[in-house]
């Protein structure tokens, strides 16, 4: 077992990176240094460390020192891409899950307001019971926190699907919406646009 490293200062990080071979502006690796700390940032310069011809193929292994040429600002721009990128992913994902919250939940109502609550809603092989005890556990946790849901646990006896919907985690939603009945996954699918050719699959080559 290794010995864990000592903590460095903002000033040895530095000395160390420049020792290394990076080219360093030193006000702007001081505010990165600082603001996002060296451990964060080595994911991101970890590409350009050297990569020398390995004694094991399978197990290549990066030296310390840096690619000539390697500056602080190109760890920064690649660190800043990957934020806006992740930014944008999760804002597409966001979009995604409350749509798709959104038609669950007008397909499942148009059947009653508890109709998540009826098994024959369902595939035959969906752990129905499971989901259920699933969305019990979501209500208790945001009881506390939701209106919504307060006011329902004092003025009624149970939870119609639209207070329900917006407790459940995106995971819960398309754990649902892989139980709905096949007809009904296909009525979301259309009104998000996908349309499938079932016998378009069947000449898909198997890809190996």
């Amino acid at each position: 077992m290794k010995k864990i490293k000592n903590p460095t200062t903002v000033d040895e990080q530095i000395t160390l990176l420049r020792a290394r071979g990076m080219e360093i502006n030193e006000p702007l690796a001081r505010q990165w240094l600082s603001s996002v700390s060296y451990y964060r940032l080595s994911g991101y310069w970890y590409s350009y460390r050297v990569l020398p011809e390995p004694e094991d193929p399978k197990e290549p292994r990066r030296a310390d020192s840096f690619v000539p040429g390697t500056t602080f600002e190109e760890v920064v721009a690649l660190y800043e891409f990957d934020r806006k990128m992740r930014t944008l992913i999760y804002d597409g994902i966001e979009r995604i899950e409350v749509a798709l919250r959104a038609r669950i939940g007008e397909l499942l109502v148009a059947k009653g307001a508890l109709s998540y609550k009826d098994r024959s809603c369902f595939r035959a092989k969906f752990k129905h019971q499971d989901w259920l005890k699933t969305a019990e556990k979501r209500v208790d946790r945001a009881r506390k926190r939701s209106q919504a849901v307060a006011h329902y646990a004092a003025n009624y006896d149970d939870y119609p699907f639209w207070v329900l919907a917006d407790v459940l985690d995106f995971s819960d939603i398309s754990i649902l919406f892989d139980g709905l009945l096949l007809e009904d996954q296909r009525s979301i699918s259309h009104s998000f646009g996908l349309r499938i050719d079932p016998d378009q699959l069947k000449d898909l080559t198997p890809v190996r």
